[in-house]
């Protein structure tokens, strides 16, 4: 089964140190998602550094489909994801039509949304290099990935 990233997982150096390898071009394809947006997550201090989706009909959401080389991509992207989330199934839209993917929601009451929308360049301009940090620690503690 195929995932739908719209947030860090984006990134392509966030993907390869999550992954623990640099995904084939043939792994990664434009998508989009429909009926939702993307959010800003607000934690316990008011702020947090990555995206939540929240339905929205008309929403669109661009993102990436990404093809798994093995079941340990799964486990990994679960693990890096935390337990404030969970996967679900979709339909997403591609170049070729629409397929299904799992792609990871907020759990109940898990997290809360900003008003303000969440964008990929804006984090990689204000967040990426602190959030980078904190994962490659994380990785090297071997502890399981997950959100800052």
């Amino acid at each position: 089964m195929r995932f739908f990233f719209y947030g860090t997982l984006c990134d392509p150096d966030v993907l390869s140190l999550v992954l623990g390898y640099q995904p084939a071009r043939r792994q990664l394809a434009p998508a989009t998602l429909p009926g939702f947006r993307r959010k800003v997550a607000l934690g316990q201090d008011g702020r947090r550094s990555y995206p939540v989706l929240l339905p929205a009909p008309g929403g669109l959401v661009q993102g990436q489909l990404f093809t798994p080389r093995s079941p340990e991509d799964s486990r990994r992207l679960t693990a890096y994801e935390g337990p404030e989330y969970r996967t679900r199934q979709r339909l997403v839209r591609t170049r070729r039509g629409q397929c299904a993917a799992r792609l990871f929601l907020p759990s109940p009451g898990s997290l809360r949304a900003a008003l303000a929308d969440w964008h990929l360049p804006a984090w990689r301009q204000h967040h990426k290099a602190g959030f980078m940090a904190h994962l490659k620690q994380q990785s090297e503690s071997e502890i399981p990935c997950a959100n800052p």
